[in-house]
């Protein structure tokens, strides 16, 4: 983890700086308009808690919420004119920057807490309940299929959508936290009361922590007004780090013994809908 962050930290500075250049110097070149927008949604956690593959682990259960606020650098000139300067680029390409926070509280699900478990560590898993919370910070470039232009300027009133692709960086601060129901509850003094994977040293890590993720979006905006949309979104978010959620049983065994069922870093699946303003 220590050695991917010291990768990954000059990375995403340099991914925002190039963001923050490219906008000067495209400046310099002609408009460069500017938009706020903000969403809120849905959120999903792929992690640690829950059966690999079962339907509440993997989008049913592990579900809280999101929002946000976004700021929108785009390259091309809504108020339109016959001599405009332009090209594939302005056309078709904004700049998103992000600044989103999402929660849920995460539970096992699957046969291993089915009710006809009825063993010690089936009692112990059922026992174990989460929650994690992540702040996002990042940038992300949008491709849309539409011209920007034709889009934002409103001249051309049978188009009304704006279908869009995006890939992007975010750093994140995660925020775990565990529970249990098992026995006296307090797992700090105790660690044996939870699930056997996690009762050794090294498995459970609730401090909070900063990583890096990288993000993938499809969506499409929705025209509002003359100077507003309305957009909706699913945004893919993987982070490179297990314990998002606080866990990982991969650790304390490591080599060949590493758990089978805890290999993947955590992720996550943001359904959301937002509200963009044209500023200029």
């Amino acid at each position: 983890m220590i050695k991917i962050t010291k990768i990954l930290t000059p990375i995403f500075v340099i991914f925002l700086f190039i963001t923050n250049a490219s906008a000067q110097n495209w400046k310099k070149h002609g408009k460069v308009t500017h938009e706020i927008g903000f969403l809120a949604g849905a959120a999903f956690f792929s992690t640690d808690y829950g059966q690999r593959f079962e339907f509440q682990s993997s989008g049913g259960g592990n579900v809280g919420f999101g929002i946000g606020i976004m700021h929108y650098l785009t390259f091309a000139d809504y108020r339109y004119r016959w001599n405009q300067r332009t090209n594939y680029f302005r056309d078709h390409f904004r700049f998103r920057n992000e600044l989103s926070y999402f929660n849920a509280t995460l539970d096992h699900f699957g046969i291993y807490v089915d009710e006809s478990q009825t063993s010690l560590e089936a009692d112990k898993l059922r026992g174990m309940h989460g929650k994690t919370q992540v702040i996002n910070l990042g940038t992300q470039l949008e491709y849309h299929f539409v011209n920007i232009t034709d889009f934002g300027s409103r001249r051309n009133p049978h188009l009304i959508l704006s279908p869009y692709i995006s890939f992007g960086m975010m750093g994140v601060y995660a925020m775990p936290s565990l529970s249990s129901d098992f026995g006296d509850g307090d797992w700090e003094a105790d660690q044996s009361i939870l699930y056997e994977k996690w009762a050794v040293p090294g498995a459970v890590d609730m401090n909070n922590r900063f990583v890096f993720s990288i993000t993938a979006s499809a969506g499409t905006r929705l025209k509002l007004g003359e100077y507003s949309d309305i957009f909706i979104e699913a945004k893919w978010q993987y982070y490179f780090s297990d314990w998002v959620d606080g866990l990982n049983a991969t650790q304390p065994y490591g080599g060949d013994n590493s758990d089978p069922n805890n290999l993947f870093n955590d992720w996550s699946l943001f359904a959301n809908i937002g509200y963009v303003f044209y500023l200029n």
